[in-house]
């Protein structure tokens, strides 16, 4: 069980630290795409990979978020509850992160199975493949998913430490 945790924790860990280079890219494509539009006064058309790399960076992210626990919680409430408290609280909400990304999943895989079929292209200006990225939304959902079990199972070992001294 320390093992899955681990080894889930460190590819999100390592996952987000690459991603997050991506922003080099995304911030000069964003300051192009505005100097030219309000400063030339002549609209750049590669708005598409800006999308593109903002949404790899949302997923592939997500993981990463999770293990750092940065996502939206309310704080108010959690701060005041002890580890233990806390860690039970998660455990039992445990089956809305399962209900909300498995289905999402399952819906997720079917489009980006199909896309990659009919090699699917982004319609705008350039039409640059979509099916890739529909993949890493694929890849990014099941690091999510992963990250979930394992922050599960590390609340679990909180709520029910280990005793010493017994057969294990």
């Amino acid at each position: 069980m320390d093992s899955f945790c681990r080894f889930v924790d460190s590819i999100n860990e390592r996952t987000g630290r690459i991603i997050s280079w991506l922003f080099i890219p995304l911030t000069l494509l964003v300051v192009t795409d505005v100097f030219t539009r309000y400063v030339l006064n002549k609209p750049w058309y590669y708005l598409d990979f800006n999308i593109q790399i903002m949404g790899v960076l949302t997923v592939l992210g997500a993981g990463y978020c999770y293990l750092h626990d940065g996502h939206v919680s309310v704080d108010i409430l959690v701060t005041r509850l002890s580890p233990r408290k806390r860690a039970i609280l998660d455990a039992l909400l445990f089956p809305l992160v399962l209900g909300a990304l498995v289905p999402l999943l399952w819906e997720v895989t079917e489009g980006a199975i199909q896309s990659v079929q009919m090699l699917q292209l982004y319609k705008s200006f350039l039409d640059i493949p979509i099916y890739p990225y529909k993949v890493v939304v694929v890849v990014g959902i099941c690091l999510m998913l992963l990250q979930g079990i394992s922050k599960f199972m590390g609340n679990l070992r909180i709520v029910f430490p280990a005793r010493s001294g017994g057969n294990s």
